[in-house]
């Protein structure tokens, strides 16, 4: 993968996710639509993450508990803690439900991208 060049879909979500600052999660949903694909695509792309240190994809949730992870869901709860993404009773908080609040949550952090229109 080319982090200047993403070519396809997971490239792009993977991108998307280095943008989830610590202390947040965001929706497989949210991010679906960010991507313009559906939740189920956006779980097969977290699955296919071999870079589990540079692609957070723990961060990645469902609605309402925390879905799947391919290291198992007590690593995915505890990487979420160390970054303070849980309540007290291990529920995510923070969460980024919907494309504008990503935009407002990167934003807020400093974490924006710059996209070249221009650029062939």
């Amino acid at each position: 993968m080319s982090w200047r060049d993403p070519t396809t879909r997971r490239d792009i979500s993977y991108l998307l996710l280095t943008i989830v600052p610590p202390g947040y999660t965001i929706t497989y949903n949210a991010l679906a639509q960010l991507l313009g694909t559906s939740p189920r695509a956006v779980g097969a792309y977290m699955r296919a993450n071999r870079d589990l240190i540079v692609v957070p994809c723990h961060r990645v949730v469902a609605k309402r508990r925390l879905g799947g992870f391919s290291k198992g869901i007590n690593f995915k709860k505890k990487l979420l803690k160390i970054e303070g993404a849980l309540d007290g009773k291990a529920r995510p908080r923070n969460v980024i439900d919907s494309p504008s609040e990503f935009w407002q949550v990167a934003e807020k952090h400093g974490r924006g991208i710059e996209v070249d229109l221009d650029d062939p």
